[in-house]
């Protein structure tokens, strides 16, 4: 094919076997050098300086360059205007791109045509360039490119808040384990330098998967921005137009797919340093000190399944009584903290305990000045139990619990919930719930409904995870729960001839709570969406006079705590 406006041998035109091709370049110069190579995409015989020069610069370096054995001795015979200046086939270098097959979104030369696309109805690029419009093709184009970009903005913001966390999560982690270090003796120095090479492998495995997807949100980021400049570029022909629009229709097909797959990625492994009770006993174990177990997934949101489509299976009872532990324990209080984790409060023992059920251990207790009853997680590794007349705030960073300030309260004081900054309380003396900051100043107090009173015993209390959120009581005396407004306005009460003095009330996804029958025996699913309630436990599955309930999604384990009962009941989504 005879490129415009360049000098060509006379002699090229005879296709004789003995022919000299001469570089073209150093024709422009009025040198004569015998040709070695010919670049397919420029349609010009070069020489070997030529040809090193031209591999050189970025412009050109990734042409197509037919060695002397396989160069032409001749240029084709077809011209540019008999079929329009597009670029060369990828999959046969020596014809051009001619046809594009909308069944398969291909462009391709007649190659293609002929060994994929015999049966596509296929148009030829010649014929249907020339309605072409750039400008409306950019602008069909230009909303989907968009969104392309936001997405992929929004995975790069996503990406660099996985970072921190998992910088943060290293650090927290590494002064767990250096806490727990300065409790035993230089023995265990070396078990200490494998558990923080582990950390930092970690970190470095997660980093770098995290990096890796950056680099694909980036790049792919990139070509969106090439593909709107070659768009909005006037200087290509129609034809080339075309295939560019064409071909970014295709990419952006591609880059959702591959969004997709990068949703699946945009995620880093949870882990938390665990110590090793039996180092405290014995320091010339294996694995002392402590390991690092996984705990989730940074950065994703655990989906809560239906628990009405759910059967449970009864694992193994864990013994949460410890050699501290005078009394029976009455488990009346129970939270989630992280992952397997839960906090409970004692009854029997007057005291809070840290509980994995992972290990199936005792993690941590501590001795209160008076009886708990119940517990919730607030922020900043913080909780609360309440006892009798007042709210202690407790900490519970680095899986040791601590007490902090005490909130006074009046007397009888049972439930207690946390959200958006405010503590719900309730009591059983003049029964009411009060709402009030973390300081103890009471904002509101819901009492009476139309001067009626609102509650008879309300033990227990929830925030759901509905949408607006509600409150819901559990009245241990009226055998109800009742579901409020967050400013007190009654919305529905729920009662069920099979749930006999309700106690323990939790959220555990949209529309669901479950809820303990204390003398009934059981612990009952509350679905908001139809007002119904479904036993999924009860004297069956062992449980007697149950008092606490919760709920780990992580996990999928329903943890049950009895009156004077020495054990957590633990039931496993099959």
């Amino acid at each position: 094919m005879e490129v415009s406006g360049k000098r060509r041998d006379p002699d090229l035109n005879k296709g004789s076997d003995d022919t000299t091709v001469f570089c073209q370049p150093c024709e422009e110069e009025g040198k004569r050098s015998v040709a070695h190579g010919f670049c397919q995409t420029c349609q010009e015989y070069m020489c070997d300086p030529c040809i090193k020069a031209h591999k050189k610069f970025k412009v050109s370096r990734n042409h197509i360059m037919l060695s002397k054995d396989k160069m032409p001795s001749f240029y084709p015979s077809t011209k540019p205007s008999d079929i329009g200046v597009t670029e060369y086939c990828k999959t046969h270098p020596n014809e051009m791109i001619k046809f594009y097959c909308p069944t398969h979104s291909d462009l391709g030369c007649g190659d293609c045509v002929v060994i994929g696309h015999r049966t596509c109805k296929v148009d030829y690029i010649a014929d249907v360039s020339k309605d072409f419009t750039n400008e409306r093709e950019f602008r069909e184009l230009e909303p989907s490119i968009k969104r392309a970009e936001d997405l992929l903005s929004g995975c790069i913001s996503k990406v660099k808040e996985l970072f921190d966390e998992v910088e943060h999560q290293s650090k927290d982690e590494i002064d767990r384990l250096r806490k727990f270090r300065a409790e035993i003796n230089t023995y265990l120095d070396r078990r200490e330098k494998e558990l923080l090479g582990n950390i930092q492998e970690m970190k470095t495995n997660e980093e770098s998967a995290l990096t890796e997807l950056k680099t694909d949100c980036e790049l792919a980021k990139c070509g969106l921005v090439a593909t709107r400049t070659e768009l909005t570029s006037g200087t290509d022909s129609v034809n080339q137009r075309y295939v560019t629009a064409r071909r970014a229709q295709k990419e952006l097909r591609e880059i959702h797919n591959k969004m997709e797959k990068m949703a699946g990625r945009m995620k880093a492994r949870k882990y938390r340093f665990v110590e090793d009770a039996d180092t405290k006993r014995l320091l010339g174990l294996k694995m002392g000190l402590g390991t690092l177990n996984m705990a989730g997934e940074l950065g994703r949101n655990i989906p809560v399944p239906d628990l009405a489509t759910m059967t449970w299976k009864k694992e193994a009872d864990i013994l949460v009584r410890t050699s501290q532990d005078k009394e029976t324990c009455w488990i009346t209080g129970s939270a989630l903290i992280s992952p397997g984790l839960f906090l409970l409060a004692d009854n029997g023992n007057n005291c809070v305990k840290l509980v994995d059920i992972s290990t199936c251990t005792v993690t941590s207790r501590l001795q209160l000045p008076g009886k708990p009853w119940d517990v919730c997680v607030l922020h900043d590794d913080q909780a609360a139990v309440t006892l009798q007349n007042i709210i202690q705030l407790l900490s519970i960073k680095g899986g040791q619990l601590s007490c902090g300030k005490e909130i006074k309260v009046s007397s009888w004081c049972y439930g207690i919930a946390f959200y958006n900054n405010r503590l719900y309380v309730s009591y059983t003396q003049t029964p009411r719930v009060e709402v009030m900051t973390l300081d103890g100043h009471i904002i509101s107090t819901f009492q009476t409904d139309d001067r009626r009173q609102l509650f008879k015993e309300p033990y227990y209390l929830t925030v759901s995870a509905s949408t607006p959120p509600t409150l819901h009581v559990s009245d241990n005396d009226a055998h109800t729960v009742l579901q409020l407004t967050l400013d007190g306005k009654v919305l529905r009460k729920y009662q069920d001839i099979r749930l006999i003095r309700p106690r323990a009330v939790v959220k555990v996804g949209p529309g669901q709570l479950l809820v303990c029958g204390y003398t009934s025996h059981n612990v009952m699913l509350l679905t908001e969406r139809d007002g119904k309630m479904a036993e999924i436990l009860g004297k069956k599955n062992g449980l007697t006079k149950p008092n606490s309930v919760s709920f780990c999604p992580h996990t999928r384990a329903i943890v049950v705590g009895m009156r004077r009962n020495d054990s957590l009941k633990v039931f496993n989504a099959k």
